[in-house]
């Protein structure tokens, strides 16, 4: 297929990533346990050891006691990192064949464009906390994603289009707006990490309920056929997964959301059960 061959020049890095899984760090639980030994004991205090614990924070403004469980912080998400490549891949069918077909059909665009920026956000609070599961989990997915908007933006016409337009921009202006201000704002780094978190954690949320846009459609036609089957799936696989490492590791950025977008996708997949696509 024609359109398909966009993405050609990605596969490789797809495969690579599985390659590398072997390789990662034992776990994001070590590297934050052994920033655990430079803070000071319970009841001292010293110049050095206050600002290591200023600039060295638990993840998402929790305990540094996480659970050292190897299956949850080590098996959970390298398999979490699969099922994310998963659901970012999992519109490309349906794009695909919208792109084919010239027509976007009964494909909603508008988890499209905010899975771009989102999975954007991810990867930079990834980066911010040097967790690579996290890092890698969204980095495909932003390729894929901004190749989904570049496909099905020549297909929306009149209002659809114009949703389409303003969301993509709105949530990239955001995006930057808030980079530049923390950027330029010397603000410690726990503040920046939480900073970034809550806006990845909006955007998934927004992302993970977006799908719903067109519940009204699906209750009155009895058609869930504006809700992909494989997004849904995906979805509730991959967050169960990361809702698990989020709490094992104490991150409330990650398993916050990603609760929420299970919630979002058991619903879908309820609703996808229903009423079947026509």
């Amino acid at each position: 297929m024609k359109s398909t061959r966009i993405l050609l020049p990605f596969l490789p890095l797809t495969a690579a990533f599985g390659r590398s899984l072997n390789q990662l760090p034992s776990s994001s639980f070590q590297k934050h346990k052994n920033d655990a030994a430079f803070l000071p004991a319970k009841g001292k205090s010293s110049p050095i050891n206050d600002i290591l614990q200023k600039q060295m924070p638990a993840r998402g403004g929790s305990s540094l006691e996480m659970t050292t469980n190897p299956f949850i912080t080590e098996v959970v998400p390298k398999i979490g990192i699969l099922t994310s490549t998963l659901l970012y891949f999992s519109p490309m069918a349906a794009v695909a064949a919208a792109s084919k077909d010239n027509t976007l059909g009964e494909l909603n665009p508008t988890p499209l464009a905010i899975m771009a920026v989102s999975s954007l956000a991810w990867l930079i609070y990834g980066l911010s906390i040097q967790d690579p599961y996290v890092t890698l989990s969204n980095l495909p997915g932003f390729i894929a994603s901004v190749w989904y908007v570049v496909s099905v933006l020549p297909l929306t016409k009149g209002s659809q289009l114009k949703t389409m337009q303003n969301i993509t921009v709105a949530l990239a202006a955001l995006t930057i707006n808030l980079w530049t201000f923390l950027s330029l704002a010397n603000k410690p780094i726990a503040e920046v990490r939480k900073a970034l978190g809550l806006f990845a954690s909006g955007l998934f949320v927004v992302l993970a309920g977006s799908p719903l846009s067109t519940i009204k459609t699906v209750l009155s036609t009895k058609n869930s056929g504006s809700i992909l089957a494989p997004m849904t799936f995906a979805q509730v696989t991959n967050t169960a997964l990361w809702t698990a490492y989020g709490m094992a590791i104490k991150d409330t950025f990650v398993w916050g959301p990603n609760a929420t977008g299970l919630g979002f996708g058991l619903i879908q997949l309820v609703l996808k059960i229903l009423f079947p696509s026509k």
